[in-house]
């Protein structure tokens, strides 16, 4: 009975580790390949920017809702090298869980966009509080 509820917490203790240091190395990489910027922060960048904004979710997704005027191109067209987006205008990422948006600015990193230029919505669209559509 103690080896089986030993061997139940190492197997809990361990999820929980791996969990954590997926999410951390989440963030880290998003750090190295863009700005992290919180909802409110986010907010007031794209309404004092004049950037891209482009919703790296599903097009299923996108079509429910979405921060007005942003373009939707799925995660996996980043990492195609097919994004079409302009270098010399910030670019504002965004998903449901942060995941998709860093994958996109690492691959966006890969392509010689600049780190400064490439700005991801921390905690996902979900807690985005400006204008969206529906």
């Amino acid at each position: 009975m103690n080896n089986i509820l030993l061997l139940v917490a190492t197997i809990a203790f361990a999820w929980i580790l791996l969990s954590f240091a997926g999410w951390l190395w989440v963030f880290v990489s998003a750090k190295m390949h863009g700005t992290l910027l919180k909802p409110i922060e986010f907010t007031e960048k794209l309404e004092a920017d004049n950037g891209q904004i482009i919703d790296v979710r599903e097009s299923t997704l996108y079509k429910r809702s979405h921060i007005l005027g942003s373009r939707n191109i799925a995660a996996m067209n980043f990492l195609q090298g097919k994004s079409g987006l302009r270098k010399d205008r910030d670019i504002f990422l965004y998903d449901d869980n942060l995941r998709d948006a860093v994958r996109a600015a690492k691959s966006l990193s890969k392509q010689g966009f600049e780190k400064n230029k490439v700005f991801i919505l921390r905690g996902g669209f979900n807690r985005y509080e400006g204008k969206k559509t529906k």
